[in-house]
């Protein structure tokens, strides 16, 4: 998986206008994974692919005919899978997954690691 590619315009409206569909849902699964202490810093894997990193946790067309599968996962497992290299800029970088859902982009044999706010209720 190439890391560190940017998103061009068009690829992070495809990206936010699916993310939109599942935010609740994500913001759950976020707090759920650091209400159960396996980690601090939640990561949600998204692509239109099977991977094999974290557990899938919507799949496509699961809600409002989201057009991704979004794999629950966090910081640790990626760490341990080398998708993750500098845990210390990581967390630097990282933001508050109440008002952010950190995600790991994988389109088009790109990979980017992203915060997108939360929709205001």
């Amino acid at each position: 998986m190439e890391e560190n590619k940017d998103l061009d315009i068009q690829e992070m409206g495809i990206i936010s206008s699916d993310f939109i569909k599942v935010a609740d849902k994500l913001k759950t699964a976020t707090q759920k994974i650091t209400e159960n202490k396996f980690s601090n810093f939640p990561i949600i894997i998204m692509s239109k692919n099977d991977i094999k990193l974290g557990s899938l946790f919507i799949d496509i067309k699961e809600f409002y005919e989201n057009e991704w599968k979004y794999h629950a996962s966090y910081l640790e497992i990626l760490l341990s899978n080398n998708i993750i290299h500098d845990e210390k800029i990581f967390k630097k970088r990282y933001k508050d997954y109440n008002e952010y859902c950190c995600l790991l982009v994988v389109m088009d044999n790109k990979s980017k690691i992203i915060f997108i706010p939360y929709p205001e209720d």
